[in-house]
């Protein structure tokens, strides 16, 4: 069978019925919340899907429609009159974008979807890494006319990474310039996948706008779709009708059949077997329906390739074909492959790794948001992935050492609005509250699984009170990655009376929000808020001002920079002195050395240390006897802490050291009752800052990658100043289709630390007409003489 990929393919004459028929997803209106939290659906008409994309592509606009059509709101909610429903922070309808991951619970047809709307904005990167984590499939939303963004590759290699199949959307159909088949070679340049078109226009004329009644063409059942929006704004009348041989389409549906079949041939065998049967003959157009269908389930859920489908959601088109792919091409919870975890040493004392059993009626649940809310207390989103969560249930949370906490009650959220429900089924995503101590990322088990320590399973008392040393037990589901920070600000009471109430309201903010960090400078005595970056302080302040009404005042927005070893160094250094009224001594030497390739190896830092101990000045092997063996566990287990805290506060401005190798030897031993663990913990830190201060640290800085769409005119200006005082690298400069009129496409990397302030200064360069995206690559080396400016800005001298 010789397949070409090419739109301008022969095709061959198929019978076809003239019969019409119509769709109206016209579901009543009211409430599905009854259906969903009664009548739990079948695991295999479960979905639990995610809307990801660039910042603007239509992700909260579609998923407006899709609750619309599935009969959930009466009205479509609209981002620029602020009454979305998925939109509900303040400062997200103020500033019209998604700031929060939000869910809702909803059916379509006979199934039930849990679907989660993500930011698309590079700062809010971690509400799409923790959506990414309890998701099964996803819909990519692409902008007709921009294609393939920067933050587009971003989410896409957060799905990639966590395995999870995607259907594409290529939305704004109705712009001036949109281009789908510019899309779908960007999909196939520059995502890891192929593209299967299932829908191309029957029109080449893109733009909506002004004429009622849009056609698309569907390759796999070869019909006519059409969105009469002329007769019905609302875009729920969809209207399906065969293409004969005689119909001025028919050649243009017949190619896009071609392709797709040959797309899927050179992916799955079993498509080319039906097409060379004796039935098919090689007529690519008597694959019969199910079997294309089958075979684009099949790649899409080895995530070989992509369903492609188009639309444009603001003129409510092509909304319900996207919907009914979502059912069709992306897995249940029974056919997605369930998680491994790492089962930590317990009962069996050893640790391995294995895959969480669907069926079983243990508990297995993973935490991937906390909100706190003002009436409720904290609300925990979990995704349960084995047994059956009840309400009232004792919980133990192995990733916090085995603390016990009770589920008080059981929630489904439908975006901000909640209601109860009696148990969280595998499979399903939920609220629990009561869980005061549950953070993103922590795994909660039933009291009586089988993996927990008997010592845990059989203590009839709560463990409230946790010990931040405290050691994970039972089954580990994987985490949840969060990349450091690289912009800080100090923020203040404004008087004694507020400080309370700032530090309840950040502990909660940092508690909802992983990527913020809250820290102490000793020597300034401030509190700093560390975050992604100027938009996510930003939104952090707003609402600490005006939705939670703090008195306080902010400081100046700050680059977080990196330090690192400039040469080896090495100190020996002994700890000796009272801890809490008993007398502590330890003696260790450490090195330092710088490590890593400045151009790719970012935030690494590597702890080394020997298998023994210095005994009155005998080498003495850690395991000789038992209590030697226990001691030096803790004893190394206390070094790393120490290591850890004082590499977290580098030598020159206090930012965390990177890229350094640390190397800890001749450890002494002073006896039982000098050498406790909290002195060498002491040691330890105390020897690395004193090492870092002998190895002529150097400061980092974060380089961040912006790509800029300006109008042509305008691209000198914007040259000169990313070349002048913005030490900007240009990376290229193309064509770009996206707005009105000939513009230019500029990705360049710069210091993050000149592009603060940088959107208004694009406006005024650019008469208001460009526009960029940023975000962080890496840290760079910097020379002497902006290592000192930094260091005079920050200190003051």
């Amino acid at each position: 069978m010789a397949l070409r990929m090419s739109w301008a393919i022969a095709h061959r004459t198929a019978a076809s019925s003239s019969l019409l028929r119509t769709l109206r997803h016209t579901l009543p209106r009211s409430s599905t919340r009854a259906y969903t939290s009664r009548r739990p659906d079948p695991l295999d008409r479960v979905r639990n899907i995610g809307i990801i994309a660039h910042i603007d592509a239509g992700k909260t606009t579609t998923t407006e429609r899709m609750l619309h059509y599935a009969g959930f709101t009466r009205s479509i909610g609209d981002v620029d009159d602020g009454d979305t429903v998925m939109d509900y922070l303040p400062a997200e309808r103020e500033r019209g974008i998604t700031i929060q991951s939000a869910a809702i619970t909803f059916g379509w047809k006979d199934s039930q979807l849990h679907l989660i709307d993500t930011p698309g904005h590079v700062d809010f990167t971690v509400e799409v890494e923790r959506a990414m984590r309890v998701l099964d499939g996803a819909v990519a939303i692409l902008d007709a006319v921009a294609g393939v963004q920067a933050q587009t590759l971003t989410v896409w290699k957060q799905a990639t990474r966590y395995g999870i199949p995607r259907i594409i959307f290529i939305n704004k159909m109705d712009r001036d310039g949109a281009n789908w088949q510019k899309c779908v070679d960007d999909i196939g340049a520059k995502l890891d996948t192929r593209p299967l078109v299932l829908q191309v226009p029957e029109s080449e004329m893109a733009r909506l706008e002004g004429r009622g009644l849009e056609r698309w063409i569907d390759a796999v059942t070869m019909e006519r779709i059409e969105f009469d929006i002329e007769q019905d704004n609302t875009g729920s009348t969809v209207r399906r009708s065969a293409i004969s041989e005689t119909d001025p389409a028919f050649e243009k549906m017949a190619d896009a059949r071609t392709l797709l079949v040959e797309t899927l041939a050179e992916i799955d065998q079993q498509i080319v077997d039906v097409f060379l049967s004796d039935a098919v003959d090689g007529d690519h157009l008597q694959v019969p329906e199910k079997d294309i269908r089958d075979a684009i389930r099949r790649v899409t859920q080895s995530s070989q390739a992509s369903p492609v489908l188009l639309g444009a959601s603001f003129r409510n088109v092509g909304v319900q074909p996207l919907l009914d792919a979502v059912l069709e091409y992306l897995p249940s919870p029974t056919n997605k492959a369930q998680p491994t975890m790492a089962v930590v040493p317990g009962q069996s004392g050893k640790k391995s790794t294995e895959v969480v059993p669907l069926d079983s009626n243990k508990l297995v649940a993973f935490a991937f948001k906390v909100i706190v809310d003002a009436q409720r207390g904290p609300m925990v989103f979990v995704r349960v992935y084995s047994g059956t969560l009840d309400s009232r249930m004792t919980l133990v949370n192995g990733t916090q050492g085995g603390i016990k906490e009770r589920a008080t009650k059981l929630l489904q959220m439908y975006a901000d609005q909640p209601e109860e429900i009696p148990a969280i089924q595998a499979g399903h995503i939920g609220v629990v509250l009561g869980l005061k101590m549950t953070k993103t990322g922590d795994t909660l088990l039933h009291a009586q699984h089988p993996s927990l320590p008997k010592s845990l399973k059989s203590a009839k008392k709560s463990r409230s009170v946790h010990s931040a040393n405290s050691a994970p037990v039972g089954w580990q589901l994987h985490g949840i990655s969060v990349p450091p920070p690289v912009f800080f600000c100090a923020v203040e009471a404004d008087s004694p009376q507020d400080e309370r109430p700032l530090a309840d309201a950040l502990a909660n903010l940092t508690l909802e929000d992983p990527s913020l960090h809250v820290s102490h400078d000793e020597e300034t005595g401030q509190t700093l808020l560390s975050g992604m970056g100027e938009l996510h302080l930003e939104v952090i302040q707003d609402r600490m001002v005006k939705d939670m009404k703090i008195n306080a005042t902010f400081g100046k927005m700050r680059v977080s920079y990196r330090e690192t070893a400039g040469q080896p160094a090495s100190a020996q250094h002994t700890y000796a002195r009272e801890i809490a009224g008993k007398a502590g001594k330890a003696a260790l030497r450490v090195s330092v050395e710088p490590i890593g390739d400045p151009e790719t190896d970012d935030n690494i830092i590597e702890i080394n240390m020997p298998d023994h101990l210095v005994v009155a000045g005998e080498t003495a092997p850690t395991h000789a006897r038992d209590d030697d063996h226990e001691l030096c566990d803790s004893v190394r287990a206390a070094i790393h802490d120490g290591i850890s805290n004082a590499a977290f506060r580098g030598s020159i401005l206090g930012f965390p050291v990177t890229r350094t190798r640390i190397t800890v030897t001749d450890i002494e031993y002073f006896g039982e009752d000098l050498s406790t663990i909290p002195a060498y913990r002491a040691c330890a830190g105390q020897a690395l800052a004193q090492a870092l201060n002998g190895c002529s640290p150097a400061l980092l800085e974060p380089i961040a990658r912006t790509t800029i769409s300006c109008p042509e005119k305008h691209v000198g200006s914007v040259l000169s100043d990313l070349n002048g005082a913005r030490r900007g690298r240009v990376i290229s400069l193309d064509d770009s289709e996206e707005g009105v009129g000939a513009g230019k496409l500029l990705v360049a990397e710069m210091p993050l630390s000149t592009m603060v302030g940088y959107s208004s200064m694009l406006r005024s360069l650019t008469a208001g007409g460009g526009s960029f995206t940023m975000e962080v690559v890496g840290f760079g080396q910097m020379n002497m003489q902006q290592q000192q400016a930094v260091i005079k800005e920050s200190r003051g001298y």
